[in-house]
């Protein structure tokens, strides 16, 4: 068999047809179709406000723009994560807090997040203070890794509990669900603010795009012109009312956004069955685990993952995986391995971070996307199984 791609964006004639309207428009940004594309994410995910932007990068800063948080803050955050999350909270000077993550559902451990903040914070008049760094703890990142819902019910409890803001960081999770006091919501409606991305690998992928999912209109404004430099929607007088960035979706990627939206629970069915080929092409393989979500969330997949044996050399694996054909990828080594973040050990206790640290070591991602063939995973699997035995 050739090889077989880690990915493809799944288009059809309808994107390509939408986009040479917008060519024929000659409107190729500040159109009609980033308006479409947002009532229509605002419709699939029943939201109060949604917003659109150039990546989900950008959507995060506003968030955190729009949060209020700066120096002398701190918020917690898992640490296996996209390096996104801790880029743009040191870019904003926002301390991080790392605490480790639940390993049913790979994300941060509402448990130990409790005791953390019990534990390394004391109350103050600002607010609750980091004991070490002084910082003021103001809020969580929420990530749904590989599109696992984290444990928000038992979240939104910390959060009024403390009196705290949180993030849902949704790159990976557009479509998946949770239960909140007993309702089915989509990820990134229950929190403070919902960020989400739509491009490369994600369940939506237009190119570079992102947005954000917002309760009160007051927020949804002040995005809103952090969006485009501060300066408001609707004005007569051209006018800045605040510092901010040109983060606007284009009307290409929106085009291509707009036909994806309609033909979303196509997309997701199709992903979800690539999926299920994997469970059983992978269930007789008993050095990995395949990655599975929790049986009262729904989960709309990003990625196919497994998590490998210790005995194996992931490595050697990897090398022989490509030698036949297959790449795969490594999402996400700990933040604290990184060299950017070798400052953030000084205030982590690095051996309550060991069941992160352990799976980061050995995990796997494999090729996927909605068009992946019976054959080409039937093939992936076969493969595997024959690298498994060669990487011990």
């Amino acid at each position: 068999m050739d090889r077989v791609s880690f990915y493809k964006a799944d288009v059809t004639e309808l994107e390509k047809n939408l986009l040479e309207n917008v060519i024929e428009s000659k409107l190729l940004t500040v159109g009609p179709f980033v308006y479409r594309f947002e009532e229509a994410i605002l419709k699939f995910l029943n939201a109060p406000y949604f917003l659109a932007t150039s990546s989900g990068t950008s959507a995060l800063h506003i968030a955190i723009k729009v949060m209020g948080w700066g120096e002398n803050d701190e918020v917690i955050i898992s640490p296996m994560v996209h390096i996104g999350v801790p880029n743009i909270l040191l870019i904003e000077n926002v301390g991080m807090k790392m605490v480790d993550i639940d390993p049913e559902n790979l994300s941060l451990d509402p448990n130990k997040v409790r005791e953390v903040i019990k534990r390394d914070y004391v109350n103050s008049e600002e607010g609750l203070k980091n004991k070490e760094t002084g910082r003021l703890l103001k809020g969580i990142v929420i990530y749904h890794l590989y599109g696992i819902p984290a444990s928000m019910e038992e979240f939104l409890e910390i959060k009024e509990e403390f009196n705290l803001k949180v993030i849902e960081a949704c790159w990976e999770s557009f479509g998946s669900k949770y239960i909140i006091n007993g309702n089915s919501l989509m990820t990134g409606v229950a929190s403070d603010v919902g960020v989400f991305s739509f491009t490369r690998y994600g369940q939506i992928n237009v190119g570079e795009g992102g947005g954000l999912v917002f309760k009160t209109e007051d927020e949804y404004k002040k995005a809103d012109m952090l969006r485009y430099h501060g300066i408001p929607k609707e004005y007569i007088e051209y006018q800045t009312i605040m510092g901010g960035f040109n983060y606007n979706l284009d009307e290409l990627s929106s085009a291509v956004g707009v036909g994806q939206m309609i033909r979303i629970n196509e997309m997701l069915g199709k992903r979800n069955a690539v999926y299920e080929m994997y469970e059983k092409g992978l269930s007789d393989i008993g050095e990995l685990k395949l990655i599975n979500g929790r049986k009262d969330t729904e989960t709309a997949w990003y990625s196919v993952v497994v998590q490998l044996d210790r005995k194996i050399d992931r490595s050697k694996l990897i090398q022989i995986l490509m030698n036949r054909g297959i790449p795969t990828k490594v999402f996400y080594p700990v933040i604290f391995r990184l060299n950017l973040y070798d400052n953030l050990i000084r205030n982590t206790h690095l051996e309550e971070l060991n069941i992160a640290d352990s799976v980061a070591s050995s995990v796997l991602s494999l090729p996927f996307y909605g068009d992946l063939t019976e054959s080409e995973v039937v093939y992936v699997s076969s493969v595997l199984k024959d690298a498994l035995r060669n990487s011990i």
